[in-house]
């Protein structure tokens, strides 16, 4: 079925794709098709297709692209290339692009099921016609899937029934949600030490998580990563989070386990813990909170997600809040947008609440590992709409205040009534003159039209003080037309209007 599907399926595109490559960056050398360099010898003759076995698929070392090369076809004059992204058939890579080499470089995407065609052409001055049909391949940049988990599944009652094997520990196992199918959690579901990825196996269609519980979240004291997901977190209310560290961990401290390099006295998550291209609804508790728990995590990142907020009361703590024990040793949000209604009845106190302890707190004293260790905050191209905008302030970390291992960035982001004492202000915990610290054209702008002062804070000079204009904020929609954010092409990406 599956060969017979994707014979359907690319004879489509080849039928349907037409024009010029939009993204076809590169082919190899001439390989002799013109009369004068090479003759074949092959004349009069219809060409041979290639084998889809011998093609080859090859990423770059950043990943960023890669090139798919094939072996020469006597007598051919060419080859018509058709490359896309399965789930965004109206965005070819490659569109019917006429290749006279026997390569191609294209942009590479992670997490992305790709469709090949290559016709092989004929060479017209030897009197040969072209294949009797393309070759097709398709191949994934999806990291290999563990599980597919069936739609209408209830996340806890199914990895109840099927137990991560203890001997997994250690490995980052992907789970995959079938895209725009519907999923609950009903409870704590509570992954430990075992990494794991939860991803919708689409990036254009999302899977649905529903928290049904007052209880439901996800705890983890391992790598965890929820990526092309959207979730409705209604039931989830108060002072707790939707994601958070494990009550309850079986993992060595790691002052145990490396006490020549630790003196933290709790589990540390080496790798990253990412919300990557997620949307959630009726946020109305904590994004992240440490659960009370010294557990620490070296990176944590939210790139291209959105966060509707809708707290019921006045929460104390931050969105991300782990000044109860825990630590986040770099907190990134980039190309994101976090807002709440304007007629949302609580507010949070903080945006981000750090802990007490430090980067280089967690290291032995004296140590290299305490010299070299640094931390940072780091908000870049996004949007925040009324949030803390209940008098309340953008950060507090006590422990990084005006220490130079500490880092601050915030560049090209919308600021909507936030922290009405000063967004640039409370970003650097009220003390000026950071000696790592970053801006650049950000806009703080009030709830009445003017901005605030960045003051001796953001000294970059590269403040926006110009309306962003947003579409439809109460609907949340957040597309700017202020022309000097569309300009610097400040805010999250997905707001800004087409070049």
């Amino acid at each position: 079925m599956k060969q017979n599907h994707f014979f359907t399926y690319s004879k489509m595109c080849v039928l349907a794709l037409t024009g010029a490559s939009a993204f076809l960056l590169a082919s190899c050398a001439k390989d002799g098709f013109t009369d004068e360099s090479f003759d074949s010898g092959v004349s009069g003759k219809q060409v041979e297709a290639i084998s889809a076995d011998d093609i080859t698929i090859t990423p770059s070392a950043d990943g960023k692209s890669q090139t798919i090369s094939w072996p020469v076809v006597m007598g051919a004059g060419g080859y018509r290339v058709n490359l896309v992204d399965i789930s965004n058939l109206d965005a070819p890579l490659i569109n019917d692009s006429i290749v006279d080499g026997c390569s191609v470089t294209t942009k590479r995407e992670e997490d992305v099921n790709y469709a090949l065609s290559i016709l092989t052409l004929g060479n017209k001055k030897k009197n040969n016609t072209d294949a009797e049909e393309p070759v097709l391949k398709e191949f994934s940049t999806f990291t290999p899937t563990y599980k597919t988990i069936p739609a209408g599944s209830d996340l806890n009652e199914w990895f109840a029934a099927n137990p991560i094997p203890a001997d997994s520990v250690g490995k980052n196992l992907n789970f995959d949600l079938e895209g725009g199918e519907k999923y609950t959690i009903s409870g704590v579901l509570d992954f430990d030490e075992q990494a794991v990825t939860l991803r919708s196996n689409s990036k254009t269609e999302h899977a649905v998580i529903t928290l049904t519980d007052a209880n439901s979240c996800i705890n983890f004291t391992a790598a965890f990563n929820a990526k092309y997901l959207d979730w409705d977190c209604a039931a989830r209310v108060g002072a707790k989070g939707i994601f958070e560290f494990s009550k309850e961990s079986s993992v060595t401290p790691a002052n145990e386990l490396e006490p020549d390099k630790y003196s933290w006295a709790g589990p540390v998550i080496l790798e990253p813990i990412t919300f990557v291209s997620c949307n959630f609804t009726n946020v109305k508790s904590y994004f992240f909170f440490d659960n009370q728990q010294k557990t620490a995590c070296m990176t944590m990142l939210v790139d291209n997600c959105v966060v509707h907020m809708t707290p019921e009361t006045n929460l104390g703590g931050g969105v991300f809040w782990t000044n109860k024990g825990g630590h986040i040793n770099d907190l990134t949000v980039t190309n994101s947008t976090f807002y709440e209604p304007l007629d949302a009845a609580g507010d949070y106190k903080y945006f981000y609440q750090a802990g007490m302890d430090t980067g280089p707190g967690m290291y032995v004293k004296g140590s290299s590992y305490e010299a070299a260790a640094t931390n940072s905050v780091t908000y870049t191209n996004s949007t925040f709409y009324h949030v803390t905008w209940n008098g309340n302030q953008w950060g507090n970390y006590n422990g990084m205040q005006s220490k130079t291992y500490s880092y601050w960035t915030m560049t090209d982001c919308i600021f909507y009534d936030c922290s009405p004492s000063g967004v640039a202000r409370r970003f650097l915990h009220g003390r000026a003159n950071q000696p790592h610290a970053v801006f650049n054209n950000n806009t703080y702008m009030k709830n009445d039209g003017t901005f605030q002062d960045p003051q001796n804070y953001d000294v970059s000079g590269t403040n926006i003080e110009e309306d962003p204009q947003f579409k439809d904020p109460a609907n949340g929609d957040f597309t700017i037309s202020g022309a000097t954010q569309v300009a610097r092409r400040t805010g999250d990406p997905r707001w800004l209007p087409a070049n």
